[in-house]
């Protein structure tokens, strides 16, 4: 029967049945598009819930108790500690010049028949020398400057006596400011913590509010304001950079700190921003080789001149893994060309190859990834397909490290100087305020170009601030600098 017919009234139940499945058809095309995007969804908000540390670069102490375990450590069977054959290392006795006391010990009596030995006068000989390390008892030193006045004979005016140059207007010393600085900006304590170690080591006369050490945190500041321009400039005109970024606070809003760090020297910056314009802020028009992860803030750096971080595309590859097909056959490609990586890298580290042998040895290696990638372009997860494309782009910036000899596959360095950084955040929740940012990204900068060149916080510390006691130049903060 033809449509016309049924549509003219001759069939009226059919047609009424015809309309009302067309109805319900698109009713169902709808609920099937819909069905389409809602299982996308949870695919997505599946993967987000199953981002661990082993497939992203969230921290191990994020890990929810459902977060699959690391793989177990194959046992090696030897026993705990130093091995057959191994060379112990004893501490060398310290040299005389370092020997602050030396107590002479004579046997009293014979071993052999118990009389009394004699007490003076020469001995047979040394048996044996024996030394012990430890701290005197220490306790605040308070010094007391009484300023007179006295009455001149020729005008019979008074005079005051005006405070030695080389003495602090404040109640605190440059010795136990700089302790106090160290304690926060080192070893991360709190405000009341650090008041309250101050009066347990060195007693109570070393008792001060936080208040004032808050105060004192900002003197500081102003006195390693030098030595914090000294490092951005070295890190600015670095041949090999590597940064990163990590979150921080500064009041009630939520801040980022940054880190760039050079092999030997630290920048570090608390910005509101992460952004490509916070980026330049920090490092400004930077022309060496850039070490990141695949952050989009990084993207306007030169690919010539950029090394992504291996270890983070490990992590990323292991999270296509995780998802299953179809993006597990990218992610597989992935972790073995990683591994491929790396075999590589650490022959060239233990010396077993030649740097000039690095490029033809990864060869086939960048050849499997990069058919990997574009294969993954057109992956049926989203993700995977989308992580290709960004791989696709920056591919060149995967194999600098194999180009210029002293550029690190990864980006460790970055990371490890933002950990002290990430434990100060979490223990005192950040910063309160704009001084307390600057005391922050200076302390932080000082330490590490530091602890990189092996030198004394605490003196260095100490000179800054006198300097600005004895309006005396500054102390240089890199070594090289004179």
């Amino acid at each position: 029967m033809a449509r016309d017919e049924v549509s003219c009234g001759r069939c009226p139940d059919l047609t009424r049945r015809i309309e009302r499945l067309e109805a319900e058809l698109v009713r169902a095309r709808g609920l099937t598009e819909r069905l389409t995007l809602v299982e996308a969804e949870n695919r997505d908000l599946r993967a987000r819930a199953n981002l661990t540390s082993r497939n992203s670069s969230k921290p191990p102490s994020s890990d929810p108790p459902s977060a699959p375990p690391r793989a177990p450590s194959v046992p090696s069977g030897r026993k705990p500690g130093g091995q057959p054959g191994h060379k112990g290392v004893t501490r060398e006795p310290f040299p005389p010049k370092d020997v602050d006391q030396c107590v002479e010990v004579r046997p009293t009596k014979c071993g052999a028949c118990s009389r009394a030995l004699p007490t003076s006068g020469p001995t047979a000989g040394v048996a044996g020398r024996h030394q012990v390390v430890d701290i005197p008892p220490i306790t605040a030193f308070v010094t007391e400057y009484v300023l007179h006045k006295l009455v001149c004979f020729g005008c019979g005016s008074t005079t005051e006596a005006d405070l030695p140059d080389n003495v602090p207007l404040g109640v605190v010393g440059v010795r136990i400011q700089a302790t106090a600085a160290i304690m926060t900006g080192r070893y991360r304590m709190s405000r009341r913590e650090a008041t309250e170690a101050m009066e347990a080591l060195f007693g109570p006369k070393a008792r001060f509010s936080s208040g004032w050490l808050s105060e004192l945190e900002g003197r500081t500041s102003n006195a390693l304001e030098p030595a914090y321009a000294e490092a951005a400039e070295a890190v600015r005109s670095a041949a090999f950079v590597n940064a990163d970024e990590s979150p921080f606070r500064e009041g009630r809003r939520k801040a980022w700190l940054w880190a760039a760090v050079s092999r030997g020297a630290a920048l570090f910056r608390i910005d509101a921003e992460r952004s490509a314009h916070a980026f330049r802020r920090l490092l400004g028009a930077f022309k060496g080789i850039l070490g990141t992860d695949r952050f989009a803030s990084y993207h306007r750096h030169s690919k010539q001149r950029r090394q992504i971080c291996i270890a983070h595309l490990k992590r990323n590859f292991q999270e296509l893994v995780d998802l299953g097909a179809p993006a597990s056959e990218v992610g597989q490609a992935g972790l073995a060309a990683i591994e491929g990586i790396f075999k590589v890298w650490n022959a060239y580290e233990t010396g077993e190859i030649e740097f000039t042998s690095v490029a033809s040895k990864l060869r086939p290696v960048r050849s499997a990834l990069l058919g990997a990638v574009t294969r993954g372009t057109t992956n049926g997860n989203k993700r995977a397909a989308g992580m290709c494309k960004d791989l696709e782009k920056l591919f060149p910036c995967i194999w600098t490290f194999s180009r210029i000899e002293g550029v690190e596959p990864t980006n460790n360095a970055a990371e490890r100087a933002l950990r002290p950084a990430v434990l100060w955040r979490k223990g005192s929740f950040g910063c309160h305020s704009d001084r307390g940012s600057r005391y922050a990204e200076r302390m932080l900068t000082v330490v590490h170009t530091l602890r990189l060149q092996g030198r004394s916080v605490i003196d260095f510390v100490e000179r800054a601030l006198r300097a600005v006691l004895f309006n005396e130049s500054p102390p240089r903060l890199l070594l090289d600098s004179g």
